[in-house]
């Protein structure tokens, strides 16, 4: 197992560092810090008041909770951070229920996993027709 060191800001009073829960999990748990309604059959952005600083070839991935998606129909969206991205993280919530979702700061809303990554270039090539 590797390790890898990412470095952090806080951007926002309840900002939390994201936590690994047990070892070997292969990811860690990001937390809201504002309360936000995810309406239902609707979205939302919900903040968490976290920057990272990802390493040279390096990215991160958002994960939806299994007990969010499983228990509350809640899913996440649009979840790829590239290296240079250095803005705090805002996490894309669906609500896939009849009913809207609260969210409350330092909930744990999903997943936050660190990869390496290749870089690929591209180039044309013979079309077959």
């Amino acid at each position: 197992m590797d390790t890898v060191h990412v470095r952090c800001q806080l951007h926002h009073a309840s900002a939390t560092l994201p936590q690994v829960s047990q070892a070997g999990d292969v990811a860690a748990d990001l937390f809201a810090c504002e309360a936000v309604t995810v309406p239902a059959r609707g979205r939302a952005l919900v903040p968490t008041g976290l920057a990272v600083e990802l390493p040279p070839g390096f990215r991160a991935r958002i994960h939806a909770r299994s007990g969010l998606s499983w228990k509350h129909g809640i899913e996440t969206g649009a979840g790829l951070i590239d290296e240079g991205f250095r803005d705090p993280i805002g996490v894309l919530l669906y609500n896939h229920t009849d009913s809207p979702y609260e969210v409350l700061p330092g909930d744990r809303i999903v997943q936050l996993c660190i990869e390496r990554y290749t870089r690929p270039t591209f180039e044309i090539g013979r079309a077959h027709v």
